[in-house]
């Protein structure tokens, strides 16, 4: 019998990895989901076991998760769970997420690099935005000017020279909590007067800022191995600023298309040199064609994209979890 393909994620990411796992078991490989959401309920049990003479045992469901035991692991999604009186305690929610955060953190340090589609620790490392800047024009990729300061003078003064020039912000991370509620922070375009409507009362620290980039079509490129799904992003005038914001209007037309010359290799490179096995991309081809990168998301979502456009993401992600094992 086949040895079990780990699958870590949680219960509300299924639209995601359970088409990997039909096709997994379609090839006769069982799939063992770790679903981090529910291990404080009593339907899902994790133990981990370190005896006086080092040794390790990991279940999950009272079934062996250790290394040996694995064919290969997906670190897909190692989602948050939510306390009881999360609405009206969310300091309390984020500190216990930061707790498990921590403990999956030295947890999967336990696992061989090998195992993995892509290793949470690689995945850690190339989800750094100004690093993967620095490696993307390493391999040819254009790049955006960017700057991070806390001088909002300067950072004027470099990305905004005329009153009609705009600037991009954005966040490392983009998510913030504000009293009890969650709120994301999308790329947000201003210009000179933006700036000076709130120069006196709000400081540019840490902020990412880079020069509007003017837009004939956007690019979501997924790579898996080296198996690439170029998607070509157009928006209307209301999306531009971006169009993950407006997804899921008429304002945004996703169309399966070739990429430009040399993007496809040089993602499969980029993935490459980040030690990756997936990874989607986000570009930007301005209208004289030159094609500018923006970032690539060790974790991106590919869902939509699947079943719009009819993409076989997941049998890609299903076969190289299967070669992973081969290794």
């Amino acid at each position: 019998m086949k040895k079990p393909i780990l699958i870590a994620s949680a219960s509300f990411d299924e639209h995601a990895y359970g088409p990997v796992a039909e096709i997994l078991n379609k090839h006769n490989y069982p799939v063992i989901v770790y679903k981090t959401d529910q291990l404080l309920s009593t339907d899902d049990r994790y133990s981990l076991t370190i005896s006086n003479d080092a040794e390790l045992t990991i279940k999950y469901n009272d079934q062996s998760i250790m290394p040996e035991d694995l064919t290969s692991a997906w670190f897909r999604k190692i989602a948050n769970f939510s306390i009881q009186d999360r609405d009206t305690q969310l300091a309390k929610q984020l500190y216990m997420n930061n707790e498990v955060r921590a403990l999956h953190d030295t947890v999967w340090n336990l696992y061989p690099e090998d195992i993995w589609l892509s290793s949470p620790q690689k995945m850690a490392a190339a989800d750094r935005k100004l690093g993967q800047l620095l490696i993307a024009r390493e391999i040819g990729f254009n790049i955006p000017r960017t700057i991070v300061g806390s001088d909002w003078d300067y950072i004027s003064k470099e990305l905004l020279p005329s009153e009609k020039a705009r600037m991009t912000i954005k966040m490392m991370r983009g998510v913030i909590s504000d009293g009890n509620d969650i709120k994301a922070l999308y790329a947000t375009i201003v210009n000179r007067e933006k700036i000076a409507s709130i120069v006196h009362h709000t400081s540019p620290f840490p902020g990412l800022y880079q020069p509007y980039i003017t837009k004939a079509r956007e690019w979501r490129i997924t790579v898996v191995g080296d198996e690439v799904f170029p998607v070509a992003i157009y928006t209307d005038n209301t999306a531009k600023d971006d169009w993950r914001k407006h997804q899921e209007s008429e304002s945004v037309t996703f169309k399966s298309e070739k990429s430009p010359v040399g993007i496809d290799k040089m993602c499969v490179e980029y993935l490459g040199r980040m030690g990756l096995g997936y990874g989607a991309f986000d570009l930007i081809e301005q209208p004289d064609g030159c094609v500018v990168f923006l970032e690539c998301n060790p974790n991106g979502q590919y869902g939509w994209l699947e079943q719009q456009l009819e993409l076989p993401i997941s049998e890609a992600l299903a076969k190289e979890l299967i070669s992973v094992g081969a290794r």
